[in-house]
């Protein structure tokens, strides 16, 4: 179950910042009544983006499909969609959402989640693969708990990512019992005197072209209950790997962990900063990574001693070394993060900030540049601090501006899409953080309950 929490944390007044005049709203393809959109960039430079939406007419009652469509380097304006899966068991959560990665042999490999029956409380992942660009798809393959991510290796393979329950033996388990759904009292610590037991681990498998598992690994024994993990590709089929670990202690701080493909092997894994935060549940707020060849950015949330901060450093070696943390917001952020690599190897990194003690919320970007200097804040779109409107979503497009999905949240939530271009996010030299004071307007957290001990 995920819970509201407003956290009357340090902050800064976020200074009123006119949208960009460089933006450029695009038809979208997504009706009325759609949400949970994502992403990703095809070696040919074809944008894919998919969404939640209304089945179509012939469906079964109740309903819900997950779209498809692209957008050519050179169009305007996306492809008719296609269906990659219809059921009424489909679940649509705003930040446990479907994507996609398109493989290095061409096939797209998509994936989801699903209830095992309608009034189910828990649910699985589920992924297929297309062959022919989405036009068919083959039959569908339960893969993981939830929070799955994917990434594209050679030779047709992809490694997956997610969040598994400990109380699951068997990874592979047929519909695991749900852990972000149980009841938990978040102000009473645990019991020093009981016995430490994680409740959620990351592990990893290797899919072969055709979907089978080539090999399985735990990536970390304990780690937070309801964040998103991120992959991003690096050169010589290794991927850097970002997710919010966990103690005994209650620490939920971002980690990261570096997958050699050709060694079989995961690095042991690492801060990306050592921020303390201490809280009794999921933040859901995971990083956000992207890679473009040996340079790595990251970007995290965390609200460690009452300050709401969104860092971000880079990396010029494959992970190896990172410049220090630098912060990115403006003082009252909310989170949910997107990196998008530019081809001079700066960043553009996105994130939500509140805008005021009412619902107001603002969608910002920044650009990250190797040596660690940030540009000026931009906003791109008003938006809502509610679940609802989602995470946003980006891509670069073949003529160097951005692409960004959203979903405006109204009486029926819609996925929008507009492009800017990032060339006027140039460096502001000596640019400090804004100050930190107190405001007595509060920092709202959505909060998944943690798992208790040993589940019914």
């Amino acid at each position: 179950m995920l819970q509201v929490l407003s956290l009357f944390l340090l902050t800064a007044l976020v200074p009123a910042l006119a949208p960009a005049k460089s933006l450029e709203t695009l038809p979208t393809p997504a009706p009325a009544d759609s949400q949970c959109s994502s992403l990703t960039r095809a070696p040919d430079g074809t944008l894919h983006l998919t969404y939640y939406g209304p089945a179509p007419a012939e469906a079964a009652p109740n309903s819900r499909t997950l779209w498809h469509a692209t957008l050519a380097p050179t169009a305007q304006t996306f492809s008719t969609p296609r269906a990659i899966v219809t059921t009424p068991l489909l679940m649509e959560n705003w930040a446990d959402f479907a994507t996609l990665v398109v493989g290095t042999d061409g096939a797209l490999t998509a994936q989801w989640f699903q209830k095992s029956a309608p009034d189910a409380e828990g649910y699985d992942g589920w992924f297929s693969r297309s062959d022919d660009a989405g036009r068919t798809w083959r039959t569908p393959t339960r893969l993981g708990h939830e929070f799955v991510a994917l990434a594209p290796l050679s030779q047709g393979r992809t490694l997956a990512v997610w969040l598994e329950s400990t109380q699951v033996s068997d990874p592979k388990a047929t519909n695991p019992k749900p852990t972000h759904n149980v009841k938990h009292d978040h102000s009473t610590p645990r019991d020093p005197n009981t016995p430490y037991a994680p409740s959620m681990k990351l592990l990893a498998r290797l899919l072969a072209p055709d979907g089978a598992t080539l090999q399985d690994w735990t990536v970390d024994s304990d780690v937070c209950t309801c964040c998103q993990n991120t992959l991003a590709v690096l050169p010589g089929d290794r991927v850097f790997a970002a997710y919010r670990g966990h103690t005994a202690e209650e620490i939920r701080d971002n980690r990261y962990s570096l997958f050699d493909l050709k060694a079989g092997t995961w690095s042991p894994s690492a801060a990306l900063r050592d921020d303390r935060w201490k809280i009794h549940a999921c933040p859901v707020n995971g990083p956000a990574a992207d890679a473009l060849d040996a340079s790595v950015t990251v970007c995290w949330f965390t609200a460690a001693e009452g300050v709401a901060r969104v860092h971000a450093r880079t990396s010029a070696d494959a992970g190896e070394t990172f410049t220090p943390p630098v912060p990115v917001d403006l003082g009252r952020p909310i989170g949910r993060l997107e990196t998008v690599m530019l081809p001079d190897h700066s960043a553009i990194i996105l994130w939500l900030e509140m805008k005021s003690d009412t619902n107001a919320a603002g969608l910002y970007a920044r650009r990250l540049f190797p040596d660690g200097n940030l540009s000026r804040p931009q906003l791109l779109a008003e938006t809502t601090q509610s679940r609802a409107s989602g995470f946003p979503r980006a891509a670069l497009q073949s003529n160097g501006h951005v692409l960004v999905s959203y979903t405006q949240n109204a009486e029926r939530n819609q996925v929008q899409i507009f492009s800017f271009d990032p060339n006027p996010l140039t460096r502001s030299l000596n640019l400090t953080a804004a100050p930190r004071r107190a405001t007595g307007k509060p920092t709202v957290l959505e909060l998944c309950e943690a798992p208790l001990a040993s589940l019914p």
